[in-house]
């Protein structure tokens, strides 16, 4: 039942609410927030919370059950009739849904759950993404996996002592690596069960407050490396801490945004790259931390025995490290070897200005930019 407070918003009001609300879930303050699908194609979605009433005491939020905030919510029914809204007109192709704690864990899940199940039944093939409540039993992880096309908890940190800290009314080990043990088997369990041409299954995905605890980007980059391995975690997400007033953290340090989109540089050297971890462990700070430049140039910089690479006989490994040549551009010079200048490695995506100073072609690279060049004249 809603609060008299709550009685007097309007839809258009509460759907504000609870859209800021979802600062902290992998999105910024609006109601629409990006995913990408498995075959890497950018969708818009309807983003929401069901309630920004919360039993947590999550440290870093501003929904946190002893703030003093404004609380409103959101019916499963509302939430419906707004998401067809939306992807009637176009305007989106999904929903993600997360919520204050309703409770618990259980209850909230299920009110998700009701969701999704009220859409899938009106013929709704948009899709689902849901971010579930840490401790959510599995029985209702296997019901949201019929229905959802995405779902997942945030690990938040990076260990048992920094999440007790944050997030004091959960478990790590239980509530959350836990549930991401058991979403990684419900995915692969879906894919079989869907098979080509069926709903799109994604991958599983955390999220990281950066700046919340006290971890480094050496220890958050380690954690992500674990949970690929080990939960075929696909895409990890970074929010910057940012204090919010009347929070137990309203006086520590926000997170600067450059750290965020460091982080996310170095995640795709891990997912995309296919490097580890502990291949980075020399581009940190004597603390740990990431600077302000480039991860990937650090890194050729951090191994200089390694260049200049000759793009015409290194492997796609070693084409990988050079600064301006990512996965397709490496893999189109593999194909069309042997590369004879810089301009045809220029039109296969090679960022020939980052790439220079750490690659040899036929038999020259750059002591100087004028004896590189000749090789092209």
């Amino acid at each position: 039942m809603r609060t008299l407070h709550e009685a007097h918003k309007s839809l258009t009001e509460r759907m504000r609410y609870l859209a800021s609300g979802t600062k902290y879930d992998s999105c910024n303050q609006s109601a629409l927030c990006h995913a990408f699908a498995p075959d890497g194609r950018c969708i818009q979605l309807y983003k929401t919370l069901l309630t920004n009433y919360c039993s947590g005491e999550c440290t870093y939020c501003p929904n946190r059950c002893e703030r003093d905030t404004p609380r409103v919510s959101l019916s499963p029914d509302e939430i419906v009739k707004i998401t067809w809204s939306f992807y009637r007109r176009n305007a989106v192709e999904g929903l993600f849904l997360s919520s204050g704690v309703i409770g618990d864990a259980e209850n909230t899940s299920e009110k998700q759950l009701e969701v999704a199940r009220k859409l899938r039944a009106q013929g709704f093939e948009g899709y689902i993404h849901m971010r579930l409540m840490p401790g959510t039993p599995k029985y209702l992880l296997e019901e949201i996996a019929d229905v959802a096309n995405k779902f997942g908890v945030n690990a938040e940190t990076t260990s048992s002592i920094n999440y007790s800290e944050v997030c004091p009314n959960f478990n790590y080990n239980t509530d959350v690596l836990q549930r991401l043990k058991w979403t990684k088997e419900l995915i692969i369990q879906k894919r079989k069960e869907v098979g080509y041409g069926g709903r799109i299954i994604g991958a599983n995905d955390t999220q990281f407050v950066v700046g919340a605890a006290n971890e480094s980007d050496q220890d958050i980059v380690h954690t992500v490396t674990k949970f690929m391995d080990k939960y075929d975690l696909r895409r990890p997400y970074f929010m910057s801490f940012d204090p919010v007033p009347n929070t137990p953290l309203e006086h520590n340090e926000p997170s600067p945004q450059w750290r965020e989109a460091r982080l996310y540089q170095t995640s795709y050297l891990l997912k995309d790259y296919g490097l580890k971890a502990r291949d980075l462990d020399g581009i940190y700070t004597d603390t740990g931390f990431l600077k302000d430049q480039d991860p990937k140039i650090l890194l050729a910089q951090s191994n200089p025995e390694i260049f200049p690479i000759d793009v015409n006989n290194a492997s796609l490994q070693e084409l990988l490290l050079v600064p301006g040549i990512g996965p397709v551009s490496a893999s189109r010079i593999m194909q069309s070897r042997p590369i004879n200048c810089e301009q045809e490695l220029a039109r296969m995506g090679v960022v020939i200005t980052r790439a220079r100073p750490y690659i040899k072609l036929k038999g020259h690279f750059q002591t100087n930019l004028s004896a590189f060049m000749e090789v092209c004249s």
